[in-house]
């Protein structure tokens, strides 16, 4: 098999391992954006819950938020992969207890912005909705969800890089992602550095963009009240 010369002298990547590297890739992101997708949703469920002047019913979600967002993200994989099948008797494969943990992890966090982001909006731009003679629910929707969803913006796209990042912990499972292939093709290779590097390389390249994305969109957000 013909060899591709990758990082000068010091590394030889078969088209073989390439071929794996772009499907370990997109693995990653499969995983990472189902797992965003569900996170999203169900976080800002929480998120909107949190906001109510009850008590009792703003409590409830932290019983979810606070033990998943101060708790290590490989514990929560592990105990869902490892425990669930000893203590429920659930049997999840690799995929799915990935994406189960991923998507619970990213809502706990994303349920936090959620409520920062709407309890950021002052009082005088609900009573500004009521004088309109606007309901509750249509004030929410149609003044302060959309200055909301500009503090929020910037703010998830960050966490979701985080998140992306994160992804790379079911290698642990044996999810082959970025950071599995990586660790076989390092062993095989025997060339640790430059095979580090190309994972290195490829998790920049997706996260970058992202990163300056949500910096001009920070800059972008200014209101006035």
């Amino acid at each position: 098999m013909q060899d591709v010369h990758v990082i000068g002298q010091y590394a030889h990547l078969s088209t073989g391992d390439i071929f794996t590297f772009a499907q370990a890739c997109g693995v990653t992101l499969l995983v990472t954006l189902i797992s965003l997708l569900f996170g999203t949703i169900l976080g800002t469920a929480l998120g909107i819950v949190r906001c109510s002047k009850h008590k009792v019913i703003r409590f409830l979600p932290l019983i979810l938020m606070e033990p998943l967002r101060n708790s290590p993200l490989v514990v929560q994989l592990f105990l869902v992969y490892f425990g669930l099948p000893v203590v429920a008797g659930i049997l999840l494969k690799p995929y799915s207890a990935a994406i189960l943990t991923l998507s619970l992890n990213t809502a706990a966090f994303f349920a936090v912005l959620i409520h920062n982001s709407i309890m950021a909006i002052p009082v005088s731009q609900w009573e500004a909705g009521y004088a309109l003679g606007h309901g509750k629910v249509s004030t929410f929707l149609q003044v302060v969800a959309p200055q909301a969803f500009r503090l929020l913006l910037p703010q998830a796209i960050t966490l979701y890089i985080g998140q992306l990042q994160c992804s790379s912990m079911i290698s642990l499972i044996s999810m082959k992602d970025i950071c599995r292939v990586g660790q076989i093709v390092s062993v095989r290779t025997m060339q640790p550095f430059a095979v580090w590097g190309i994972v290195f390389a490829l998790y920049y390249v997706v996260s970058f963009p992202l990163a300056r994305l949500a910096a001009y969109l920070e800059k972008r957000v200014n209101f006035s009240y």
